[in-house]
């Protein structure tokens, strides 16, 4: 049998996830063959037992099981998953609940083909350059539409703190907004270049991980957070750009913070009154992000210097900070996290590797 997904579709996949740069990158002028390196990363799925494999915890439907075809290719970073799937035509229901107790969010943008949302709240369309999510916390059906190509990211509900209203319709579709598309582009160049070049050591695989997990949630702030207007989400995106922005300055803090925002302290602490975090939690969280990006860069840096590029006054602040809020020193989180492969988020592992090996979750091969 001949397959549906052949060479054209492979090659035409590939130059989607690139940004069309492969081109400019392949040995073939014209682009018309798959690269070696591409079609060793990639799974190819096919019939009712690769509708099985790939169904993990959805259930799968095809009006023809035995012609179906998928190929995934994915790339584990940290606790999240970069991913894109090759698809025929096919639907899945997801009754929530995710497997091993890990609730997990797919968030995936449609560069080919298109889907049908079907959710509690109605049905909705995601069309080609749209994006949308689909959360393991509430029932969801999705319809892919002929062959489609879906790009994305898994990540665990615990990334998206103060969203579980949203999250609990199952799935939807983001706004159409310059944010959403950009996040949507940038999930496929950063899967194309960690698949070309997947030896990038852990300071590369820690910074990704904490840009994949902000662009989350910022898309996630599109949306009104749990039982807040529409008012008070505008200011909180707008107070977490700033710290974005800012954290960086041991100066800045709440004072500057407030500052910048055009309110006294008192409205900027009663605009967080209620969530799951303080403004000044949010900052701290956000100097430890940077701060653990900067101690596994390579090269090595001393302490003085992590806790200045982190906005920490010094090095004693950055270790009392490591030690309220991760429990344990900077040195210490140094060598964990050089010795002890990530946790994963489960999604787009195929059924048989969800179990894992005795004593703990698998890392997946990517071909």
């Amino acid at each position: 049998m001949s397959r549906v997904l052949d060479d054209a579709e492979m090659v035409a996949w590939l130059g989607r996830l690139s940004g069309g740069l492969w081109t400019r990158f392949g040995d073939d002028p014209a682009g018309a063959t798959v690269p070696a390196w591409f079609a060793a990363e990639v799974l190819r799925l096919e019939g009712q037992v690769g509708m099985l494999q790939l169904s993990n915890f959805g259930t799968m439907k095809a009006h023809d099981p035995d012609a179906f075809e998928a190929a995934l290719l994915r790339r584990p970073i940290g606790a999240t998953m970069l991913y894109s799937t090759l698809q025929t035509a096919h639907t899945v229901t997801y009754d929530g609940g995710a497997t091993e107790d890990e609730d997990i969010i797919i968030v995936g943008v449609a560069n080919q083909g298109g889907e049908r949302l079907h959710t509690a709240s109605g049905v909705q369309f995601l069309s080609v350059g749209r994006m949308g999510f689909m959360s393991s916390l509430g029932a969801s059906t999705v319809e892919h539409l002929g062959i489609s190509d879906t790009t994305g990211v898994v990540v665990p509900v615990s990334a998206v703190p103060g969203y579980r209203e949203v999250l609990a319709q199952g799935a939807a579709t983001f706004p159409d907004s310059p944010l959403t598309r950009a996040a949507g582009a940038s999930f496929g160049r950063m899967l194309f270049e960690w698949s070309r070049d997947p030896d990038q050591g852990a300071g590369a695989v820690a910074g990704t991980e904490a840009s994949l997990i902000a662009l989350v949630r910022g898309l996630f702030r599109q949306f009104p957070a749990d039982g807040e207007t529409d008012r008070a989400s505008e200011l909180r995106t707008e107070a977490a750009r700033i710290i974005e922005q800012r954290h960086r300055e041991p100066a800045f803090g709440i004072e500057e913070l407030a500052s910048d925002m055009h309110m006294s302290r008192r409205q900027l602490f009663r605009l967080f009154a209620g969530t799951e975090e303080t403004v000044a939690g949010r900052l701290s969280r956000r100097r430890l992000v940077t701060a653990r990006e900067e101690l596994l860069a390579v090269p090595l840096q001393d302490l003085a210097t992590v806790a200045a590029r982190s906005g920490f006054a010094d090095a004693a602040a950055l270790r009392a900070q490591f030690s309220r809020h991760l429990g344990l020193s900077p040195r210490a989180f140094r060598h964990a996290a050089r010795s002890r492969p990530p946790r994963l988020a489960e999604a787009m592992l195929l059924s048989d590797e969800q179990a894992g090996p005795p004593g703990g979750t698998p890392v997946p091969r990517s071909g």
